[in-house]
């Protein structure tokens, strides 16, 4: 793999979305008003975020998802073929078990890419910044394993080997257009591995098949390996345990699935260590000495401020099983995976939690955070 910034202080993704953003896009969906006028509100609100980020001090740039309905509509959007709706899951909280409607992705038809699934994304941002840019994409193999439905998605292709490689090779292509237009960073979130890592995990027909882990990490491997970095560019896979109004779906460890996760051919993996539903540092024992880990030490699901204290602490613990040099922090995830299901935190808590990040950075790392 190609040398690639340690990004000491970095971030998920995606940001809580302004109310005119969410205002327009429901004035939209009600053919109020036309795509033009939607982008031109996304257009602020990302100019607004992209100086949100430089305040906070970071050195890395997302758009904060902010022209996404949801982190899984980057793909469901390019492509013919996906349909939705939605379903009551239980999600889990501090109180408890809560049952929320959910959209679910279903591929009902041979995919057609209709467009890029970031067309235009890039150029925009990169006209608000000279730093460095990255992008977030859904991770193939979730797509594969749960855009999949039996008696579905089997009447039009015949093995999920078979949608899987073709959903790798779209990222594929995706993540080298990307780099071609000067992107730094590409990450893939994937919240599909949440599955094994616990006794809380999903259980919706996925959770505990190793079948499915094999080919959720055979479709991820298949989209990254051997694609060329730019100079100093990095690919980096999130782990999510489900993020959608401070509920989340997954608790347990890594160890069941770090040895061969943890060897997936990406440069960096950001990893949830908020709180004690993500287990111990020792699966960390298993990551190649070569790759970075973002531990995602801040919530972004409670405004309560962590202390630089303790978070230091627990970089330390990290260090115990990894080079303090490849490690960075991070919040554990977005703060709106979901456009309508952000966090319950306010703006304000959001920045300071962004601070706290780049805080925390710059005392355990200096300037080179």
């Amino acid at each position: 793999m190609a040398f690639s910034y340690k990004f000491h202080a970095d971030h998920v993704g995606s940001l809580l979305r302004p109310p005119a953003l969410l205002e327009a896009r429901r004035r939209l969906e009600a053919g109020m008003i036309d795509p033009e006028e939607l982008r031109a509100v996304e257009d602020e609100a990302i100019a607004a975020a992209v100086k949100m980020q430089r305040e906070a001090g970071f050195d890395i740039y997302t758009d904060g998802e902010f022209r996404r309905t949801d982190f899984r509509s980057v793909f469901a959007d390019a492509f013919d073929g996906i349909e939705s709706h939605f379903v009551e899951m239980p999600w889990r909280g501090p109180t408890g078990t809560v049952t929320l409607p959910s959209l679910q992705y279903t591929i009902t038809g041979r995919l057609q890419q209709r467009r890029r699934m970031t067309e235009g994304d890039v150029a925009y941002l990169r006209s608000l910044t000279r730093k460095h840019i990255k992008v977030t994409l859904l991770a193939p193999g979730f797509v594969a394993e749960r855009f999949w439905q039996d008696g579905v998605t089997d009447q039009v292709y015949e093995s999920r080997e078979e949608l899987g490689a073709e959903i790798a090779a779209a990222t594929r292509n995706e993540i080298e257009a990307l780099f071609a237009e000067g992107v730094i960073y590409v990450q893939l979130d994937n919240p599909g591995y949440s599955a094994f890592l616990g006794s809380h995990a999903r259980t919706n027909g996925h959770g505990g098949d190793p079948a499915s882990l094999e080919r959720m990490l055979a479709v991820d491997a298949a989209a990254v390996d051997g694609v060329e970095r730019t100079e100093a560019g990095s690919i980096a896979l999130h782990v999510c345990r489900g993020n959608q109004a401070s509920l989340w779906l997954a608790e347990g460890g890594y160890e069941a699935v770090a040895e061969k996760l943890f060897n997936l051919p990406v440069d960096r993996f950001l990893l949830e260590y908020d709180d004690d539903r993500a287990g111990s540092m020792e699966p960390l024992r298993y990551m190649p000495k070569e790759k970075t880990v973002a531990l995602g030490l801040i919530s972004t699901k409670s405004p309560e401020l962590e202390p630089v204290e303790e978070l230091q602490q627990r970089i330390d613990e990290a260090a115990q099983h990894i080079e303090l040099d490849n490690l960075a922090v991070s919040p554990q995830c977005g703060f709106a995976s979901v456009a309508e299901g952000g966090n319950k935190i306010t703006p304000e808590e959001q920045y300071e939690k962004l601070r706290r990040v780049t805080d925390t950075a710059f005392a355990t790392w200096g300037f080179e955070a």
